[in-house]
Parts: structure tokens; C-alpha cells; sequence
């Protein structure tokens, strides 16, 4: 539906009767939020508890629940008298967002270099091939859009609490929209970025991973802001 609202997405399947420990407002909320932070439901938009309740086949409560739970993680804003709402991010917050991200996968670089297996390394150049071949046939790169490379290098970080952390930020950040990274030169320069930084996770260098996300994250960081306000320079970016 043009509109963005949640009556526009296709009729899923009634969820199951719930027979494990997840509850029904666990499941609506999982669905959502895949929903949302991949852009099904735009920033912005309205999210109708009855359009939601009737197209994932359940009651108003768990969706009223989800939601919640969605505000909660900073994903959904719930207006009285005029309902929820997909969290629209202004300059300022995506910039905060980004400076967070930047912090913890760093961490999470310097972290991973130190821990990562002979495995680890062939899957991580193997995401990292897989995106070059895709920048190089179409000067665009879906890799990116699903942060892959990114999230096998936390995994290699081994500790679940710095995950979490990365997972949340990054669903905020996917609110902007921009794609930062996915077309054009910005593509072919992460191909490069995301090389040397498997190239120091490989060598063991803890410090020259770190160095290498902060220095790819803050590339991301500064196009990003360019995308979402144009008039802003790079030394304005940050």
C-alpha cells in the first residue's frame, strides 16, 4: 500500500497456537520488527493495531504488547490519541547512533582478531569475495544492507553481551534508510575497506582491525549524513 501503513503488507499466515515459551506477543513482536527494520513499514508510517491483529491472524492485545516492546527498543514512537508510528531518526540521532556502532564493533574487531579460527577467517573472505564479485558486475551490493560481514566479526568477538549491544544499534540505525555503502563509488571504496580489515582479522593484528572498522564505520558515518542532509561537508560529518 502506498501509504506505508500496515494494512499494506500481504495476508500472512495465522500464527500457531503457542506450544512453546515463546508467547504470542514474542512472535508478533519477532515479525514486526523484521517488518519494520526492513522497511516494509517506512519511517514514519502508521502502525494500525487492527491491520496488524487481522494480517498476522491474532487479537489486538499482542500486537497492542509488540508494539510496546518496540517502543521500548526504539523502533516504534506511540502518540496519544493518534497511535504508533515507525521512529523517524533525525541527523542528530543517526549521527549518536553511528558513534555508538562505531565504538562497539571496533571493540568487537580487536576483539575478534585475537579469537577468530581458520573457519571464521574462510567465511569472512568468503562474504568479502561475494561482495566484490556483486559490486563489480552491478555497482551495487546487498552484503552490505545485511551487515554478513559485520555480524560474522562480532560472532568471532565471542561475547554475547557486546552482541546484543551491536544488534540494537544497528536496528536503530537501519531506521534512516540511507543504505550508506550499497551503490555507487561509496561500493566499490567498502569492497576495499572490508578487505583490509580481513586481511588484519587474518594476520591476528588486533589493533589494525580496530583501526580498519573505525576507519570503514566512520567512511559509512560521513556518507550517510551526506545522503540524508546533501549540503553537509565532510568536515561537518564528523
Amino acid at each position: 500500500m502506498a501509504d506505508g501503513t500496515a494494512g499494506g503488507t500481504a495476508q500472512v499466515a495465522p500464527l500457531p497456537i503457542d506450544r512453546s515459551n515463546l508467547t504470542l506477543a514474542d512472535r508478533v513482536e519477532t515479525l514486526l520488527r523484521d517488518a519494520v527494520v526492513q522497511g516494509e513499514h517506512p519511517p514514519g508510517a502508521r502502525l494500525s493495531e487492527a491491520d496488524i491483529a487481522r494480517s498476522y491472524g491474532v487479537s489486538r492485545g499482542p500486537v497492542r504488547e509488540a508494539l510496546r516492546r518496540l517502543e521500548h527498543h526504539g523502533l516504534v514512537t506511540v502518540e496519544p490519541h493518534r497511535g504508533a508510528f515507525v521512529r523517524t531518526l533525525d541527523l542528530e540521532e543517526v549521527r549518536e547512533l553511528f558513534e555508538v556502532r562505531i565504538a562497539l564493533e571496533a571493540e568487537a574487531a580487536e576483539l575478534a582478531a585475537t579469537r577468530i579460527d581458520a573457519a571464521g577467517v574462510a567465511e569472512l573472505r568468503g562474504l568479502a569475495r561475494t561482495a566484490g564479485q556483486e559490486v563489480a558486475r552491478s555497482g551495487r551490493s546487498g552484503i552490505f544492507d545485511t551487515h554478513d560481514l559485520h555480524d560474522l566479526v562480532v560472532r568471532q568477538a565471542g561475547n554475547q553481551r557486546l552482541a546484543r549491544a551491536v544488534a540494537q544499534v544497528n536496528a536503530e540505525l537501519r531506521l534512516a534508510r540511507s543504505r550508506s555503502g550499497a551503490t555507487g563509488s561509496r561500493a566499490v571504496e567498502a569492497v576495499g575497506e572490508h578487505d583490509r580489515l580481513v586481511d588484519a582479522l587474518a594476520s591476528g593484528d588486533a589493533r589494525g582491525a580496530r583501526e580498519a572498522m573505525r576507519e570503514h564505520l566512520g567512511a559509512a558515518l560521513r556518507n550517510t549524513l551526506a545522503l540524508l542532509h546533501p549540503t553537509l561537508a565532510d568536515g561537518k560529518a564528523g
